[in-house]
């Protein structure tokens, strides 16, 4: 009796903790790409060229590094963070393949960003300086296409997480239409940076502020897993071991009127 509440008590102390982590990583996701922002860093128009990369980048060096380690390193790892947990809580559930999937798409967009975090330190701490005209604005277009790949994997992540709220168990079902939304609109803006598009590359504007506010909201509302039924039916199934527990113990001592004797 005492290990079984032990039990149940380890297992409710480590929901909390999944809960407050994903809270934590959704929340901890938006206020980076939010001070990433603020930095002053410049942003060249997608199709700029090796000499305007250089131009651009020139006096800001500092900045836009910094402006790179939050977006594509502390950001993709807030990101990671949430997709695996949501995996974690849809472990024995209906939703348990579009759980992996989350977990796959977004760790595939935290390992493109770390390379193009690599890339970015390159660009910032070694051709611009040197003014290397030509190579700077190659890696350029190359990170900005990798945004565009990147933006179709944040598009087919936001489409799984859309299905696991479907089932209103994990997370709650308002998410399900904003996910296909952003998927539609990353999908836009994705093309516009793989084809180095400006028209098409504006829609980031509207995709950013969506999938700010989707992986918040995902790792705000993602509910703690508990066993296979509601949270009511999970607190029952806790109770009524102790309940046929005190049912026995009471039939071992109390006579039944039965046996009685009078003197």
């Amino acid at each position: 009796m005492t290990a079984r509440i032990a039990s149940t008590r380890t297992a409710r102390a480590g929901r909390r903790r999944a809960f407050s982590l994903s809270a934590l990583a959704g929340a901890g996701y938006a206020a980076v790409w939010i001070i990433s922002l603020s930095v002053g860093a410049p942003n060249p128009a997608v199709d700029a060229t090796g000499s305007q990369v250089v131009a651009a980048f020139a006096g800001h060096r500092g900045s836009a590094l910094a402006q790179f380690v939050l977006n594509e390193g502390v950001a993709a790892v807030a990101l990671a963070a949430v997709v695996i947990l949501v995996a974690r809580a849809t472990r024995r559930r209906e939703h348990f393949r579009a759980g992996l999937a989350t977990a796959a798409f977004g760790i595939a967009v935290a390992g493109v960003s770390w390379a193009q975090l690599a890339l970015g330190t390159w660009l910032f701490r070694g051709l611009v300086p040197d003014r290397r005209v030509s190579a700077a604005g190659a890696v350029y277009h190359a990170i900005t296409r990798m945004d565009g790949a990147k933006m179709f994997l944040l598009a087919a992540m936001a489409l799984a997480i859309a299905q696991v709220a479907r089932g209103r168990r994990i997370l709650p079902a308002w998410l399900a239409p904003l996910g296909v939304v952003l998927a539609a609109t990353l999908v836009t803006s994705g093309l516009g940076y793989l084809l180095l598009a400006p028209g098409l590359s504006s829609a980031v504007y509207g995709s950013g502020i969506l999938l700010l506010t989707f992986v918040c909201a995902t790792g705000m509302t993602l509910r703690r897993p508990g066993g296979h039924g509601t949270p009511a039916q999970d607190v029952r199934s806790t109770q009524q071991p102790a309940a046929r527990f005190l049912t026995v113990r009471r039939s071992r001592t109390s006579p039944t009127p039965s046996t009685w004797r009078l003197p």
